[in-house]
């Protein structure tokens, strides 16, 4: 069930991405950010409504904690965008997501087979060529400072929320949630003093969410089985670049089909183990 829950994750993101480009396109990457963290907080609250939780103050810090992590990173990817390129950012932010809470999973005990860590050491080098095979290179060494501080951010944030007990449920979502959406107001505020939303409504809605979604099956993954859980759930990118290929009509490389094969037969392998 862990990888079942990790896989729901990552196409929840996916998700996320096909109704939050909307809101980029029409109101800037920190708007959307924004507006998805807020409808996030709130859908995330609601789901304490059909998922047992139990409020438990350790583990509400620790997903407040976790949220810290994940608005840094999504502050700090954003950052690299504006100064580089997808092809510089993605790559590191991708990579760092998938091996960071993988390793922490492991440390703390979770049990890997070999045939697991080979299924997501080939899934991991689909990513990298996926997010590596598009786009053209600028500012390299200003993408990679971002992209390293970014990739750390969202691979802390996965990684601390692991320890979130199985009976708080969803409240460390609500709390990770708010955080986020605590810093990215500040910087929304700092930025831009307001937030147009007219026109964006139902698919900033529809993002947020897809992202409270992304956050509670993540959780459940990792309750439930966390190697599998945090594999098939940093496994995001790809879904991403299938649902702007499918929906928005983005070029996608020779490089980027042969990342979505490996990555699948990384996937595969870990979900079989």
């Amino acid at each position: 069930m862990g990888a079942v829950f990790g896989a729901l994750s990552a196409i929840s993101i996916g998700l996320t991405d096909l109704f939050g480009r909307h809101v980029v396109n029409r109101r800037g990457a920190v708007i959307a950010a924004m507006i998805i963290q807020v409808v996030a907080t709130v859908a995330s609250a609601l789901s304490l409504v059909v998922i047992a939780s139990v409020f438990v103050a350790r583990d509400v810090a620790i997903g407040a904690v976790s949220g810290l992590g994940l608005g840094t990173g999504l502050a700090c990817y954003l950052g690299g965008l504006t100064r580089s390129s997808s092809a510089v950012v993605a790559p590191v932010v991708a990579t760092l997501t998938a091996v960071i809470p993988l390793g922490y999973a492991v440390m703390r005990g979770a049990q890997v087979s070999p045939w697991a860590l080979a299924g997501a050491s080939v899934a991991i080098v689909g990513l990298i060529l996926i997010t590596a095979g598009g786009g053209p290179v600028a500012n390299v060494a200003s993408g990679l400072r971002w992209a390293l501080a970014s990739g750390l951010g969202y691979g802390f944030g996965l990684s601390v929320v692991i320890d979130a007990s199985d009976r708080s449920g969803a409240w460390p979502a609500v709390s990770q949630r708010a955080t986020a959406f605590a810093l990215m107001a500040a910087i929304v505020v700092r930025a831009r003093g307001g937030l147009p939303i007219v026109g964006v409504r139902l698919a900033g809605v529809a993002a947020g969410v897809f992202a409270a979604l992304s956050t509670v099956f993540y959780l459940l993954g990792v309750q439930a089985d966390a190697t599998p859980a945090v594999v098939t759930a940093s496994m995001f990118p790809a879904v991403t670049v299938a649902v702007g290929r499918v929906v928005y009509g983005d070029s996608v490389g020779r490089l980027q089909v042969v990342g979505l094969v490996v990555v699948l037969a990384g996937v595969t392998g870990v979900v079989a183990t």
